[in-house]
């Protein structure tokens, strides 16, 4: 039987690593990503014979995290299936070999199906950290606008010396773009704020750009394994001309320069926000699948 309870964040030293030693990149597997949203959803947490379960309650499905570690795959969908009892379930965070498996193992259970808005977008670190070629004309005129109009600015590396001022600036960024009271925006920030409260816990890396003495742009990432990171918060100003191209140009360049690859997360099925991580030119478009009770 699997023993769930809220996710902490002592939980990260043990269960960070179960997951790095898995093949799965899917951004929902880094431990600060469930953390982040962990308030928003109320994400509890199992660990058992060294592989890592993950679920939360909606209106009609438990959603389980699709499992990772050691145990059995089929085992492991098994106690996921007794721990719900009956009740409707949807797993979600599948990659490919996985959907596989349970379309093989478990079609009777299970219809698994490609989650639409799901897909990450991943980048080979050195284009957005070079923007080479005609294809990052654009995103190199951004960055050149933002130096011709904020000659001085400075890229500050995040460290626990200035979180202080690091959440003094996502505090006035949801201040502002939060006006309508979204429970989930409010959330977010909660969740920001407990990754900078454990900054140096949690081995993130982050960085924010000031100008004229203040912050204008903001990024956090966590490693998912060796070879790519997963950068799980991005925030600017929206009136400062070129403020997300900058920021993401030099977090990638003077941050990540020991990874190949760089996760900036799925669109959620948001127009803008797929044209925006399009307009990066992702080396893939991972493809993550859902699978849900019959």
């Amino acid at each position: 039987m699997l023993h769930f309870r809220n996710i902490e964040i002592d939980d990260y030293e043990k269960v960070s690593q179960l997951m790095k030693q898995s093949s799965i990149e899917n951004c929902e597997h880094c431990f600060a990503t469930m953390l982040v949203w962990s308030k928003r959803y109320n994400i509890q947490i199992a660990v058992e014979e060294t592989t890592v379960f993950m679920r939360s309650f909606g209106k009609e499905h438990i959603w389980y995290l699709y499992p990772r570690g050691e145990m059995d795959k089929k085992q492991a969908i098994e106690k996921i299936l007794r721990d719900a009892d009956g009740r409707k379930i949807s797993i979600y965070g599948i990659d490919e070999t996985n959907a596989i498996f349970l379309q093989e193992n478990f079609s009777q259970v299970f219809d698994v199906a490609e989650d639409s808005n799901g897909s990450d977008y991943i980048y080979k670190r050195e284009d957005l950290a070079v923007l080479p070629g005609k294809n990052y004309q654009k995103k190199r005129n951004h960055v050149s606008r933002f130096i011709r109009e904020n000659p001085d600015y400075s890229f500050i590396r995040i460290t626990s010396n200035n979180t202080h001022t690091a959440k003094m600036f996502i505090s006035h960024w949801f201040h502002r773009y939060n006006s309508e009271k979204s429970w989930d925006l409010f959330s977010e920030q909660q969740g920001i704020m407990l990754l900078l409260d454990n900054f140096d816990k949690l081995e993130l890396m982050g960085a924010m750009i000031e100008t004229e003495g203040r912050i204008v742009a903001l990024s956090i990432a966590a490693p998912i394994n060796e070879r790519m990171v997963d950068v799980l918060v991005e925030k600017a100003w929206h009136d400062v001309n070129g403020a997300y191209a900058i920021i993401n140009r030099d977090f990638a360049a003077n941050c990540f320069s020991g990874y190949q690859l760089i996760n900036r997360e799925d669109d959620m099925g948001m127009e803008n926000l797929r044209k925006a991580k399009m307009s990066y030119f992702p080396c893939e478009i991972r493809k993550k699948y859902l699978a849900q009770t019959r």
